[in-house]
């Protein structure tokens, strides 16, 4: 137990003060097929299949680390297909430029892989727009670290494109505040917040927050 901690429970939940037209929303993007569009994103439901049916030998909710050095030359390589801003990236570049949206980074790759994080959020001009940006050192599981990371900042929104950890976090927190981004495969998946991309899922929180 962390110090600070606060049950999930209670995060997501009216955390800004009654003047909240004056603060902005604090809202947690995954990066590779949220802020980044990435084709092998297909896939994901293919190895959750996988895993369910016990052809992978790692549980539904425990994600590959590689280890070796050809295994992180290969991840690597995979996660170079995050090459395309993401639809809405300007929107979320004038958002938190005007002070509406204060926005957190917060992705699941393994450790060896910030550098090149780093590099991409600076080519294509992300570097100032987080407010934070958040990567494993530890290698730690994805979807703990992401609940984790939910708590201690006290997020409203987090928006993420991986179903097996959105449905892990909705176990967690409100359905309404978790946006998930899904894809041509698991589409037909049901879910209340899911959205085609970035753009899509912040006009729906500017409509929320619009509302209240």
């Amino acid at each position: 137990m962390w110090k600070g901690y606060v049950k999930p429970e209670r995060i997501m939940k009216n955390l800004r003060p009654t003047s909240k037209k004056f603060q902005p929303i604090k809202i947690g993007f995954d990066f590779d097929g949220v802020i980044m569009y990435n084709p092998l994103r297909i896939i994901r439901p293919f190895m959750s299949f996988l895993k369910i049916k016990r052809l992978v030998k790692r549980q539904q909710l425990v994600f590959f680390h590689p280890q070796t050095n050809w295994q992180k030359v290969v991840w690597w390589l995979a996660h170079q297909t995050s090459f395309i801003p993401a639809p809405g990236i300007n929107k979320l570049k004038s958002l938190v430029k005007s002070g509406k949206i204060e926005a957190y980074l917060i992705t699941g790759r393994s450790s060896f892989l910030k550098s090149d994080l780093h590099r991409k959020l600076k080519i294509f001009g992300l570097d100032k727009v987080f407010s934070k940006v958040i990567i494993t050192d530890s290698n730690e599981q994805p979807h703990i670290f992401k609940e984790r990371m939910i708590n201690l900042h006290k997020l409203e929104y987090f928006i993420e494109d991986n179903w097996d950890i959105i449905s892990h976090l909705a176990n967690k927190y409100e359905q309404n505040r978790l946006f998930w981004i899904y894809n041509m495969v698991d589409k037909s998946i049901n879910y209340p917040q899911k959205h085609p991309n970035l753009l899509s899922a912040i006009n729906e929180i500017l409509r929320k927050e619009a509302v209240k």
